[in-house]
């Protein structure tokens, strides 16, 4: 049964009325002060969630037959003799080798025997080995375009340098920084989780690629915002060649290694230094532009004659709005393409404007049809990240 020691005399009371209230007071034994440390005795076997607000630290005289993360946690504050002030994530996600937590344990930061404690024991916590890193996650700043994660926070482990958010990564420091990845639908990807954001929500829409655009040989997909390859690396799949943009070199750098890892074809063209031949599209898989989609016209304008590639999908995914690319979209298709294409138009919206956003992208599309929106996660509440499919000729 778990013992509560009580270091602050003001919460004894408290604690005991809390205890008594819900029948937890094991009334056998009498309340010890040990130094001016107070030992309340309890009935519990595991620390209720009420217990939590007051200052104590615990153990219990019966390790529970299955351990869990609260009660590692549990068992290393009362090895310490430290209250429970680590609060314990409920929520986690795998990315070999790292465990990123969804929880706000902010307040203050694990020490590091604590992260060992819990590496120690990885496989009866998590269900896996081979993790070395721990980390916390932090929502994306959504005005934020190259999709940095400004407020991740590193638990334990070497995450690389830190490094400005505006400092232009070398070779090197690709090298010096620790990657993860994920096999998401058989897909890999990986990514620098100190440089660049990763969103695992995405796993819905980039099945619905895998199941709706098959047999894909022979077309071009254009991807606005390819990132670390979430929505390209699955058109690839499916047997496109992809035309990828992106500003981020981080990104880039793991779309790369991804694009490694499968055996595509790629060229990496950077700005000003590398000039792009649609001959290219013959010997390529990928061809992945570093730099802003606002160059794909100037890029194609020279090389691609009118009317000659045949684009069958087009991908705008940038949240929440990618709004600033429609009209580039709509004419790169009737300009560049000999088919029929279908853009999918990424957007958050609340659930009240549903129908105004697809008549906006018709609009916004010379009249074209929506013909599906797709709902992927919700966003906020009410608000729904939604990709809007609308066929251009």
């Amino acid at each position: 049964m778990i013992q509560l020691l009580i270091r602050d005399p003001k919460q004894l009371k408290p604690v005991k009325i809390l205890l008594e209230e819900n029948n937890w007071l094991n009334k056998s034994r009498k309340i010890e002060n040990n130094d001016g440390v107070f030992s309340v005795f309890t009935l519990l076997t595991d620390l209720a969630d009420g217990l939590l607000e007051f200052d104590h630290c615990f153990y219990t005289d019966t390790p529970p037959s299955k351990r869990t993360l609260k009660s590692v946690v549990q068992e290393y504050c009362h090895a310490k003799r430290e209250p429970l002030v680590f609060e314990v994530p409920k929520k986690w996600s795998i990315y070999p080798p790292m465990i990123l937590f969804n929880a706000n344990i902010e307040q203050k930061h694990w020490p590091r025997e604590l992260c060992e404690k819990v590496l120690e024991h990885q496989s009866e916590l998590f269900g896996t080995s081979g993790i070395t890193h721990l980390a916390v996650n932090r929502p994306i700043v959504q005005t934020d375009v190259m999709r940095r994660p400004f407020n991740i926070v590193p638990l334990y482990g070497d995450f690389g340098p830190d490094l400005a958010m505006d400092h232009r990564p070398t070779s090197a420091d690709f090298q010096d920084a620790f990657w993860c990845h994920v096999v998401q639908n058989g897909v890999y990807q990986t990514w620098a989780p100190r440089y660049t954001m990763f969103s695992r929500g995405n796993i819905k829409e980039k099945k619905r690629i895998l199941d709706n655009c098959k047999n894909l040989q022979g077309n071009i997909v254009v991807d606005y915002y390819c990132g670390i390859g979430y929505f390209a690396l699955s058109y690839l799949r499916n047997g496109a060649k992809v035309l990828c943009w992106d500003i981020n070199p981080w990104s880039i750098e793991g779309f790369r290694r991804a694009l490694s890892h499968a055996g595509y074809r790629y060229k990496i063209y950077h700005r000003d230094s590398d000039v792009f031949k649609v001959e290219d599209l013959s010997d390529l898989d990928a061809c992945v532009f570093l730099e802003s989609n606002e160059f794909i016209h100037s890029r194609l304008a020279s090389v691609v004659a009118p009317g000659s590639l045949n684009i069958k999908h087009v991908n705008l995914g940038l949240l929440p709005t990618s709004r600033p690319s429609w009209q580039s979209a709509l004419s790169l298709v009737r300009e560049k393409s000999t088919t029929k294409a279908t853009v999918h138009v990424h957007e958050n919206v609340h659930v009240d404007d549903f129908e105004e956003l697809k008549e906006e992208i018709s609009a916004a599309f010379g009249g074209s049809h929506v013909t599906h929106l797709e709902k992927v996660k919700t966003f906020a509440p009410d608000v729904w990240h939604v990709v809007c499919d609308v066929d251009v000729t």
